[in-house]
């Protein structure tokens, strides 16, 4: 009985596996001795088709490993190699973006280099031109003060010499005195406008701010210009308010209003000059000096306000009245400018603030 249950444990496990073998004669024996009985023997036949069976599994299963063996080696080998390429990749990406980086750096630099080499360029050649243009006007400032000075020098002194005469008339004698003192003034206004513009700047120029009616102001001015003119020309005063309060340092203002219509009484031989004041806005005053003269050509427009500048060379002065007027008004918060639309001769305008406090 022992044996006959042995070999349906055989025969249930191998009766599927056996028809993948080759011994099919052991297997018909071990079938028959199982149908006569003999079960002893056909067990022991049972167990050497097991034993060949397992046999036959272990190099199937050897080969099977082998070839599993081989085929993780080579997808190990396939992946160490991917791997590799991964990193040869991230390596050669990493590396373009150092060179790209470092390229960068490059161009940037030699670009700011270029700037900087360009911007001392520049800053030279401006040093240069700042350089001819001072050695310009100290010569042109030394022409103008040895032959402005010179001219009423000789007027003083040849006149001191006919005073000097003993038979000189009393009429005559009051002319020359009269010449004397006009050239005098002249000299002594030349002399000031040379200190003024060697001293005046933005930041010492010192200012005394006061209240002051301008009407009245205005009218004083001009009669004091009046009495002083070399032209012909009438020069008067327009406003279209009886009077105006201002803070202003009144000295500078005097300095400003005489300055433009005695430039203007230069060149204007015949005609008027008018100084008007009026309210640009109720925080503004605006004055502006209108004449009928020759005018301004417009190349000289542009530079007419720089230092010795002159319309006209043979005009008396150093060309620095209106160089001083503007550096006055940049002082008080104003403004001056030509009035481009006017054609009858010149026109000046400056504009001040009405209440500027001292600083």
């Amino acid at each position: 009985m022992r044996y006959m249950l042995l070999l349906l444990l055989y025969f249930a496990s191998l009766s599927t596996a056996f028809s993948q073998t080759n011994d099919s004669l052991n297997w018909d024996l071990a079938q028959q001795e199982f149908m006569d009985g003999n079960y002893e023997k056909s067990c022991s036949l049972y167990i050497n088709i097991c034993n060949i069976l397992n046999n036959s599994y272990a190099e199937i299963y050897s080969r099977d490993i082998e070839d599993l063996q081989k085929t993780y080696s080579i997808d190990e080998l396939e992946l160490e190699n991917k791997i590799e390429q991964n990193r040869i990749i991230t390596l050669s990406i990493i590396t373009c973006l150092l060179i790209a980086a470092l390229f960068s750096f490059i161009i940037i630099y030699f670009r700011k280099q270029n700037r900087q080499i360009t911007r001392s360029r520049k800053a030279l050649l401006h040093a240069r031109k700042m350089e001819e243009e001072s050695i310009r006007t100290k010569s042109l400032f030394l022409s103008n003060m040895s032959h402005e000075i010179r001219t009423p020098l000789n007027a003083i002194s040849g006149f001191a010499e006919i005073v000097t005469m003993s038979d000189l008339d009393q009429g005559t004698r009051e002319q020359c005195n009269d010449l004397i003192q006009l050239n005098s003034e002249l000299l002594v206004k030349l002399i000031n406008d040379v200190i003024d513009i060697s001293c005046l700047n933005l930041s010492n120029m010192e200012l005394h701010f006061e209240d002051c009616e301008l009407v009245m102001f205005c009218n004083n001015v001009i009669k004091t210009v009046s009495a002083v003119k070399q032209s012909n020309a009438t020069i008067s005063f327009e406003s279209d308010f009886p009077e105006l309060w201002m803070k202003i340092d009144s000295g500078r203002l005097q300095q400003l209003l005489i300055n433009l219509l005695i430039n203007a009484t230069k060149f204007t031989k015949e005609g008027s000059i008018i100084l008007k004041l009026e309210m640009k806005d109720n925080e503004t005053v605006q004055f502006s000096v209108t004449d009928t003269g020759c005018g301004i050509p417009e190349e000289k427009q542009k530079t007419i306000f720089k230092r010795f500048e002159k319309l006209d060379e043979q005009a008396s002065g150093f060309g620095l009245g209106l160089s001083i007027c503007q550096i006055i008004i940049k002082r008080l918060d104003g403004h001056i400018w030509i009035d481009t639309t006017y054609t009858q001769g010149a026109r000046f305008i400056f504009t001040l603030p009405l209440n500027k406090q001292n600083n």
